[in-house]
């Protein structure tokens, strides 16, 4: 997208290691266990996926990229009447080039944002990690996403992380990051940033160690929002998009994607947004769907310990880009945000007029 590249991040207030003592009880319990069950794709015997995480100075980004688009729709609106004024109804002066050319700068500005943020829907590029926690052979798996390189893929063993807590400058918001020191040289070679400010990064801390360190049973999960998504999510944006919808906890999830008012008036006023974390959640390559992972896993694919709805047969149909629900919904929902999109900028050129 046009948000910046997760930074490989000094070590910040060391929490913990891998087995060393007892696992802290949750801070805060039922916000931190109704959020990591709805941050989580799928969880099995073999692993647990953590999908890309979105936060506020993310959103912000991506609000500024809307905003930027619909001042461009203003501008580009003022250009043709400018333009028109100047070279068609009025006779042509030289000093008449000025106010055009400025509006010219002014419309590469504002259009630059939106223009990197639709042209990455085109790419598909991300630069976002999927977070893979294999618990059979105790290790942790993600893909480095670089500007000018394909996704790199990383195997780490769990055993050697460090895990630390460091905060945004300037605010109380705290996130969790995962570290693997070289012993030789005592540098850092990986860095992992969850990225999630919404969540306390001690109890997600205390919830990967629960999972790769405990059984089945000592894992709380909520059932209304961990629900199991198709390993692959590639092929449909919508699909993607649907969880960057669910992701902002205004209403659970939606297993068998039917169609409900509360997704498609959502889908009716920031369609731009939800698609933008769609194609972050779409683009991040999967670590699960690697021939290292997969050549791995042991798990036979029935009996799951963890207590999850399984994908549906909606919800497969949806990440194949074949249900016509979710289709018709996005669509839909599209073309309405598209036509007051429109229709703002125009009667608020109406009123300036």
């Amino acid at each position: 997208m046009i948000l910046p590249v997760p930074q490989i991040l000094p070590i910040g207030k060391i929490i913990g290691n891998p087995y060393q003592g007892e696992i802290d009880s949750f801070i805060e319990k039922d916000y931190s266990i109704n959020r990591l069950s709805n941050i989580i794709h799928e969880i099995n015997p073999d692993y647990l996926l953590f999908h890309p995480s979105i936060n506020s100075i993310q959103n912000v980004s991506l609000l500024a990229s809307y905003g930027a688009a619909w001042l461009f729709g203003q501008s580009f609106f003022i250009f043709i009447v400018v333009t028109v004024k100047y070279f068609v109804i009025e006779e042509f002066e030289l000093l008449s080039l000025f106010p055009i050319g400025m509006l010219i700068i002014l419309l590469s500005i504002l259009g630059f944002a939106p223009f990197l943020t639709l042209k990455q829907l085109k790419t598909k590029k991300s630069r976002y990690y999927k977070i893979l926690l294999l618990k059979q052979t105790q290790q942790i798996g993600y893909y480095e996403h670089n500007r000018k390189q394909e996704p790199v893929f990383h195997l780490l063993n769990y055993k050697d992380i460090i895990a630390s807590v460091r905060g945004n400058e300037g605010t109380n918001l705290e996130s969790l990051n995962l570290h693997i020191i070289d012993k030789t040289t005592d540098e850092m070679i990986h860095s992992i940033k969850f990225d999630d400010m919404r969540l306390n990064p001690y109890d997600q801390w205390a919830f990967i160690r629960t999972y790769m360190e405990r059984p089945a049973e000592g894992l709380p999960l909520n059932t209304e929002y961990a629900q199991a998504c198709p390993t692959d999510m590639s092929q449909s944006l919508f699909a993607c998009a649907d969880i960057a919808q669910t992701s902002k906890e205004f209403s659970y999830k939606n297993p068998t994607h039917e169609f409900r008012p509360v997704d498609w008036i959502r889908c009716c006023i920031v369609s731009y947004l939800d698609l933008a974390e769609g194609n972050i959640y779409q683009s991040s390559a999967n670590p699960a769907s690697h021939p290292e992972v997969q050549r791995r896993l042991m798990w036979d694919g029935t009996n799951n310990p963890y207590n999850i709805l399984p994908v549906t047969a909606e919800r497969q149909a949806a990440f194949a880009n074949q249900n016509q629900v979710v289709k018709r919904k996005w669509y839909s929902g599209m073309a309405v945000n598209a036509t007051w999109f429109i229709g703002s900028i125009l009667y608020v050129m109406l009123v300036i007029a």
